[in-house]
């Protein structure tokens, strides 16, 4: 990857997976940014925690909010969750020209992310399509974004709720 970025949500899977990128470079810094989709609604400790945190471990943290004056009481939730999480990381991930976002999504949260690969293959618009995923086989993995589009890389794909806990 030539821009990669480390999303962070600042939930535990979230956190274990910048633990374990930060080891990976130590005793250096994370040499990429990480980002922060803001959805407004994060209780207050939360977000002194990752401002701590970034300060600490001397992050380049970029935090994004989309623009859409939106809430989960009088919007659906539906609706909310696309446009201030999914189109906000998308807007990001456009603004920063990053060809490479390594997330934290584990298969056995939800159907749709059993679907799955461990680098998932996004287009242009960051959209993601099933069939265009290449296949695993073991540990070989293809890291190479197709022309104008970009890769996600889901480092906890095969890690389960009790493996991020025991971590």
């Amino acid at each position: 990857a030539k821009k990669p970025v480390l999303l962070y949500s600042i939930g535990k899977d979230s956190s274990v997976l910048r633990e374990l990128v930060r080891r990976a470079f130590a005793p250096g810094r994370i040499p990429f940014p990480v980002l922060h989709i803001d959805t407004k609604w994060k209780f207050g400790a939360m977000i002194r925690f990752r401002d701590e945190t970034a300060r600490g471990l001397g992050l380049d943290l970029i935090v994004h909010t989309h623009a859409a004056r939106l809430s989960p009481f009088t919007d659906t939730s539906a609706y909310y969750t696309h446009m201030m999480k999914t189109e906000a990381l998308k807007q990001a991930l456009t603004a920063g020209g990053f060809d490479a976002a390594f997330g934290r999504a584990r298969r056995d949260e939800e159907a749709s992310r059993a679907k799955e690969r461990i680098v998932s293959v996004r287009g242009p618009a960051h959209d993601w399509d099933p069939k265009r995923q290449r296949p695993e086989f073991g540990k070989l993995v293809n890291l190479r974004a197709p022309q104008g589009g970009s890769v996600r890389v889901f480092l906890l794909s095969n890690w389960t709720d009790a493996d991020i806990w025991h971590y």
